[in-house]
């Protein structure tokens, strides 16, 4: 009888145990990051200099919203980072990684974002003009090697025009790709006037697990695009859904 009991306090204890680690597995992996979103927005010749300014200040105006805030900070941390895209040669790294934890964080990366400098090119402050969407998406996934381990990888990939410099798209392994089409800039091809840009993305642009492209009907309606993007982007999972 008492070796019995002996034993069944020995698994009792053993339980107790296990349940404690699992418990603190669990509190643990609470603190991951649970995506890695990085924004790429074009800036060849079909952006002019006001159009750029509506493009990163509506960015910067989006992640500092109520709900945008909210949905960053209503689970694990976001991982951010953006880059800057024009022909299939010219990207650049417009604000680097940082791990969205305290509302200060974000604070900063919007401001870094608002006020990064447009690279410049010819004399109007352009880079060569041309328009590199394999090649940006490309760009993309090399900053995503450096990103903090996250569960999810995601391109938000923001644009105005039609791919007319190198390879139309790339195809990446384990990386939603997302868009923002912003309409009515550039004279579309195959797929006509209306709704184009967006069905060229749609076709050409979107990839991975639940991808999705948004509209903005010109620069001055990019900020109201951007956030509603965000919020999707962003906002943790339903938990009846997981």
């Amino acid at each position: 009888m008492k070796g019995r009991a002996r034993a069944g306090r020995l698994r009792a204890r053993l339980f107790a145990a296990g349940a404690a680690l699992v418990l603190g597995a669990g509190a643990a992996g609470a603190q991951d990051c649970r995506l890695a979103l990085v924004l790429g927005f074009d800036v060849s010749a079909s952006v002019d200099a006001r159009e750029y300014e509506l493009m990163m200040r509506g960015t910067a105006t989006a992640l500092r919203d109520p709900e945008v805030r909210a949905a960053l900070f209503a689970g694990p941390p976001v991982a951010l980072a953006a880059y800057v895209w024009g022909g299939r040669r010219e990207q650049a790294v417009a604000a680097g990684w940082a791990l969205i934890e305290r509302e200060t964080q974000l604070a900063e990366f919007a401001d870094r974002l608002e006020g990064f400098p447009r690279p410049t090119g010819d004399p109007l402050g352009r880079w060569g003009g041309r328009t590199g969407v394999g090649a940006a998406l490309a760009a993309g996934a090399r900053l995503l090697m450096r990103a903090p381990v996250c569960d999810r990888q995601v391109i938000d990939l923001a644009g105005d025009g039609e791919n007319n410099d190198g390879p139309d798209t790339t195809r990446l392994d384990g990386i939603t790709v997302n868009a923002l089409a912003v309409a009515g800039n550039m004279p579309l091809g195959e797929f006509g006037a209306i709704d184009g840009l967006r069905l060229w993305y749609a076709e050409r642009v979107l990839q991975g697990p639940g991808a999705f492209v948004i509209e903005a009907q010109g620069f001055e309606d990019f900020a109201r695009a951007i956030r509603l993007k965000l919020l999707r982007e962003v906002s943790p999972p339903l938990l009846g859904a997981l």
